[in-house]
This record gives structure tokens, sequence and C-alpha cells, in this order.
């Protein structure tokens, strides 16, 4: 009995010492992707007004009032203190980006160890960890602090061991928090409730929990409108109704442009649950959530924008990861020589699906790798930027407005004369029919229309400001778009600046500054 035993605490311990050598290598391999995208020398430009945004909030600009924010506005607050801490610059920020990264693929391998066990878990966080979506959104992205919290929320509801009110309180608290800083994680919030209530039988528990969580976003929202007024309200909660929506015909299959790999191994996975029915509460729960977040995006709330499919990815790769755990199983199996036909077609259907999904389906070479970019790494240059945002800062005063690319303005800490040109002009039109005409004319007018078209339709209300600052002599440096943006709007014409005292001083491969005086240390072009 005694050596039995022995035997016993020496495979455990043996156990445990190879478990902490696989959880060290991963937390290696899941660090490398996001200290490899930072030292990338290319930077993905898009939703960079929220970059600016973070920066105005850290030297004391207000949402709603000095810029518009369709969005609650604790993440800008919390980033605009830590930029106050460690410095305004595209690798600072990133830091804190690559933060919530790495912290959602440690919770995805956490919640899939427990929806699926630990080679599933492995697989699955670092299918997220190296996606082509999480390198494209690099550097700051609302939904990269929303993923983390909303797989935290998963683990949470998955404990059937945790008493009910303690359950239903922590839920309500991290669901809080996330919808402070995105109103949609109110989805997966619902999902889990619902799942608390008939899997666990704990339906006072989820009624508790999302009363305390109804509770504390409406203290919040008094909060806000007290600091805020009537801009609060309208950006937040009405503004999504009147701004339009993509009339693309394709917005259903729109994920096909950016999952690439996950998908092939997404539907390999799903056919190995039902096909084995392996329904357990876990797998439940993260179909679930998958399915919710597609019914939202993809049919209710239709959108072509990669970035609210962040959410979601964790999700995803915890049932790819099965998939792609099958998969390597059924190799490894014939490798060592069994020849169970099952295998075989395992390993020939399964390969055949990928080949299929990435030729043709989900091609590997998608949206992500826009204007040169390669697997979302980034197609403007990180010197480009650190030079144009010297140049900048060398041509103007700081508290003066410049015309320039949000992201620019950023790096140099300089206030964009016209903060969000690409909702500005549809909120505008928005709140004048709103106040005009009340909620239902405007949504009738505005809710179906083309997006971008909107944008167009109402440039006047900032192309005009533009102009009367130029001319009026309130703006000393101005920075075109370029066509290496997703969505340039910002085109001032040459001839317009040149009557108005400007001429170029600086230009990079693709941007150009226009000064009013030459600036000291910017050599003007010759």
């Amino acid at each position: 009995m005694t050596s039995r035993g022995s035997s016993r605490r020496v495979s455990a311990s043996a156990d445990r010492a190879g478990a902490a050598r696989i959880g060290a290598w991963l937390i290696v391999a899941l660090l490398i992707p996001r200290v490899m995208r930072m030292f990338c020398p290319e930077v993905w430009v898009e939703d960079d007004f929220y970059l600016e945004s973070a920066w105005l909030v850290s030297v004391g600009m207000r949402p709603y009032l000095d810029f518009v924010h369709p969005h609650m506005p604790l993440l800008e607050w919390i980033a605009g203190c830590y930029l106050k801490l460690f410095g305004t610059s595209h690798l600072s920020i990133e830091v804190l980006n690559e933060a919530a990264i790495f912290a959602a693929s440690l919770l995805s391998y956490s919640l899939a160890r427990r929806v699926a066990g630990r080679p599933t878990a492995i697989a699955a966080s670092i299918l997220y960890a190296y996606s082509s979506l999480v390198f494209r959104y690099h550097a700051y992205e609302r939904e990269s602090f929303i993923a983390p919290l909303i797989i935290l929320g998963a683990i949470v509801a998955l404990d059937d061991t945790m008493p009910a009110i303690r359950q239903a309180t922590i839920l309500a608290v991290i669901f809080f928090v996330a919808c402070a800083i995105k109103l949609t994680a109110v989805i997966p919030f619902a999902v889990m409730l619902a799942f608390v209530a008939v899997a666990h039988r704990r339906i006072a528990g989820a009624v508790v929990s999302g009363a305390l969580f109804a509770l504390a976003l409406a203290a919040f929202s008094a909060l806000l409108y007290r600091l805020y007024g009537e801009e609060f309200i309208f950006q937040t909660f009405v503004f999504h109704f009147l701004k339009g929506r993509d009339t693309a015909g394709s917005i259903a299959t729109y994920p096909r442009m950016i999952l690439d790999v996950l998908a092939p191994l997404f539907v390999l996975g799903c056919w190995r649950v039902f096909t084995y029915r392996a329904f357990s509460r876990g797998v439940i729960l993260v179909l679930a959530i998958v399915a919710a977040e597609y019914a939202f995006y993809g049919v209710l709330s239709p959108t072509a924008w990669g970035h609210n499919y962040l959410e979601v990815i964790p999700f995803i790769a915890i049932v790819a990861g099965i998939g792609a755990t099958a998969l390597v199983r059924a190799i490894e199996g014939l490798i060592a020589g069994e020849q169970e036909p099952r295998q075989w077609k395992l390993v020939a259907g399964g390969t055949a699906l990928i080949a299929i999904f990435l030729i043709r389906i989900t091609p590997i070479v998608n949206e992500n790798w826009l204007h040169g970019a390669i697997y979302g790494f980034g197609f403007v240059p990180r010197a480009e930027i650190s030079q144009l945002a010297d140049a900048l800062r060398a041509a103007s005063k700081p508290g003066e407005d410049v015309i320039a690319p949000s992201f620019v303005c950023f790096e140099a800490g300089r206030r964009e004369l016209i903060r969000y040109p690409e909702t500005y002009g549809v909120y505008r039109e928005a709140k004048a029919e709103y106040d005009r005409d009340g909620f239902f004319a405007a949504r009738r007018r505005l809710g179906a229309a083309d997006f971008f078209q909107l944008i167009s339709d109402t440039r006047r209300f900032w192309t005009n400001q533009m102009r009367d600052a130029i001319a009026g002599g309130k703006v000393p440096a101005v920075i075109d778009d370029s066509p290496i943006q997703l969505l340039p709007l910002v085109l001032v014409p040459d001839d317009f600046l040149s009557s108005n005292g400007f001429r170029v001083v600086l230009t990079t491969d693709h941007f150009r500054l226009w000064s009013r005086t030459p600036a000291a240390g910017v050599t003007p072009n010759q």
C-alpha cells in the first residue's frame, strides 16, 4: 500500500510538472504574436479617431460636447488616464491594447479547458492569438477590451459550484463594465442569463443579475446625463438608429472575408460536436454566444466593419479548436499505424474542407490583406507616421486646431479641427432632423439610408467649416487624407490651399503636409 501510494504521488507530481511546463511554453507562444505585432514596422489604420478621442480626454476635452462619441465613455476615461501616465504614441496605446488581447488569449484557454479539455484549450488560445483579425486591430479597438470581459463572464456563468447570489453579482459587475465600454456587450450577457436560468435552474439568480446590471447601468447613465446632458442621450442611444446602414447585399456573408482559417476549423468543430452529440453545457453556451452575436451583426444590425466581430472571435476559436484537435488526433493515429476508416475519412475530409474554404469560401487572402498588408500586419509605415507627427508639431502650436488624419493628430498631440469627419456630418443631419421632426420621422428618412451615401450627402457640414478655417487663418497646417486609408474623406484642393498662403513643406510616400508659413525644423520641399 505504501509503495503504491508513493507511486501515485510521484505520478501526480510528474503530471503537475508537465502541466506547468506546457503552461509556461503556452504563455510564451501567446506572448510572441503580441510582441511581434508591436515591433512590426507597419500600422493598420482604421477607426483611428478613437485613438484621438482617448488623447482628447487625456487633455481635458469632453466626449459628446467637444467631439462626437457614439459610445459609453469608460474606455476613453481609462485610456486617457493611461496616456497621461505613459505618454501619447502608437506604441504606448498599443501596449494597452495588446495587453487586453493577451488577457483574452489566456482567458480563452481557461474557458476552452472547461468546455472541451486541455488540448482544445491550447488550440483555441493559439488560434485566437494568431488570428489575422486580431493582428489587424492591434493599435486601439474597444472590442479588444470587451472580449476578455465576455470570456470572463462565460467562465463565471459555467461555474455551477459558485453560490447563486455571488454568481449573479459577479456577472452583473462584469457586464456593467463591458457595457460601459460598448453597449452591444448586452447580447452575450442576455445569452448567459438565459443559460444560468435554464442550465443551472437558477431563475432567481438570473433575474437578480439582470436587475443589478440594469440598476448599475441606469445609475451610470444618470451620472453621464448630469455631466454631458442631452448630447449623451442622443449620441449614445438615439444616433445608432439614425445613422443609416450598410446596404450592400452581402453583409450576411461578410464573415467570410475576415475569418480565413478559423471558418473551416469552426465548421469541422461543429461537425464533431453534432456527430458525436458532444453537447456539454460549455459547448452549448459557446455555440449560443456565437449564434447570438452573428444574429445581431449579420442580420438584425448588419455591419461590414471587422472590429465588431472581435468580441466573438474567442468563441469561434474554441469551436475551431475542437475541430483542430480532432483533426490532429486523427493524423497522430494514422502516423502511429492505426488504420481505422473513420480516421482516414476525418483526415481526408478535413484537409479537403480546409483547402476548399481557404481557396474559395473564406480565402486566406481577404480583407485583412488590404493595401498591401499581409495577414493583418498593417500598411502605413510607423516611420512615416513619426515623420508626419514631428513635422506637424513643428508647423503648429499646442492648442491649435489642424486639419490632418486622426492617427497623425494623435501621434503629434494636436487637435483635429473636425473631429470624426466620418460621422460628424451624419450626426449633424440626424440631430437637426431629430430636433425638428422627432425620432420616428428622422428614423423613417435616415434609418434605412446607405451609411456611405449619408457621409457623402452630409459632408457640407464639415467641408464648409474647413474652408472657412483655412481662409480665415484659423489652422496653421493641413494634411489631406490619402488613398492608402480605408475611407479617405478629407481632400482640400491644392489651388485653394495655395491661394490662402499654404505651401507644401513635407512630402512622404503617402501624405503631404501644407503649412501657412515655413515651420521651424521642417525643410520646405523644393
